[in-house]
C-alpha cells in the first residue's frame, strides 16, 4: 500500500480503517454465520443484509480504495443506510459506529482525500451545459 497518493495527499488512519471494514465485511458476516453468532448486523440470516454485506459494502471499499470520485457520496449513502437498519434491528452500537463515521468523513483531513462531486464536471461528462436563457 502506497502511503500517499499521486498528489501527495497521505489517505488518513481513519479512512484506511473504514476501506478496510468494508472490504472484509464478507469475511466478518461469513464468519459470523458460521459461528451463528449476531455481532452488530454481522450474522444476520436475512437475504438483504447477506446482499449488503457480500456484495455492496466491498464495492463501496474498492471505490475508496481506489479513491474514485464518487467515493464519498457512495460512503454516506452506505452509512446512512446502515442508520436505518441498526433503528430497525436496535443495535445502537451499529448506528453509533455508522454515525460516528459519517462525522468523521466531515473532517478536513478526510475532506482532502475524498473531496466532494464536483458538479461542473458531472455536467461537463454529461455534457450539459448551465442552462441559456
Amino acid at each position: 500500500m502506497e502511503p500517499e497518493t499521486t498528489d501527495r495527499v497521505r489517505r488518513p488512519a481513519g479512512l484506511w480503517l473504514l476501506t478496510v471494514v468494508l472490504l472484509a465485511s464478507p469475511v466478518f458476516h461469513l464468519l459470523a454465520l458460521f459461528f451463528d453468532t449476531r455481532w452488530l448486523n454481522f450474522g444476520s440470516h436475512q437475504l438483504w443484509d447477506a446482499f449488503v454485506y457480500f456484495a455492496i459494502a466491498p464495492v463501496v471499499g474498492a471505490l475508496m480504495l481506489r479513491r474514485h470520485e464518487r467515493a464519498r457520496f457512495s460512503v454516506y449513502v452506505f452509512l446512512s443506510c446502515e442508520i436505518l437498519r441498526a433503528i430497525r434491528i436496535h443495535s445502537w452500537p451499529l448506528g453509533f459506529l455508522a454515525a460516528t463515521s459519517i462525522l468523521y468523513l466531515q473532517l478536513p483531513a478526510a475532506r482532502r482525500f475524498h473531496p466532494a462531486v464536483d458538479p461542473r464536471k458531472v455536467m461537463a461528462r454529461l455534457r450539459l451545459g448551465p442552462p441559456m436563457s
